[in-house]
């Protein structure tokens, strides 16, 4: 039992370092997500036919391939084409950008959420499209896609 304690305290530092690392990989690639994901939701549900195109074959590839391929890709890939990166910044490109598809999947389905009569009033009151999205649609989609809290759940 002794040897146990003995290599938990000799690996305690590694561990850490490791948990630390995977705390900030987390963060970066949510971040990347969110941020990304907007950007496609809103270019799949009120972009012109060219970029709805586009960001649904961007949204097909990522959601597709798994994610070890995708960091293949990435780590071993990009070098080929003159992009080093270190493996670090390789899994929160390819991983984020993986997020970034499911991310903008739920966007969507909150976007398409909200009526569309609330936009038609946006129209009526003089707002463009741009102004209507950020005034009425995603003010109303943000209680779509951020889950209930369990306090107040029945």
């Amino acid at each position: 039992m002794l040897d146990f304690f003995e290599l938990v305290q000799k690996s305690l530092p590694t561990l850490l370092e490791g948990t630390f690392v995977t705390i900030k990989l987390t963060i970066l690639i949510l971040a990347l997500g969110l941020v990304l994901g907007l950007i496609i939701a809103f270019f799949q549900t009120y972009g012109n036919k060219p970029v709805r195109l586009l960001a649904g074959i961007y949204d097909r590839i990522f959601r597709s391939v798994p994610e070890l391929v995708l960091l293949l890709l990435v780590f071993y890939g990009l070098p080929n084409i003159g992009f080093r990166l270190s493996p670090f910044y390789a899994a929160v490109l390819a991983l984020g950008l993986r997020s970034a598809a499911y991310m903008a999947q739920i966007f969507r389905g909150s976007f398409m959420s909200v009526g569309s009569d609330q936009l038609t009033a946006a129209y009526s009151l003089g707002m463009g499209e741009y102004k209507a999205f950020i005034y009425v649609i995603f003010p109303q989609a943000i209680r779509a896609f951020i889950p209930p809290s369990p306090m107040n759940t029945p």
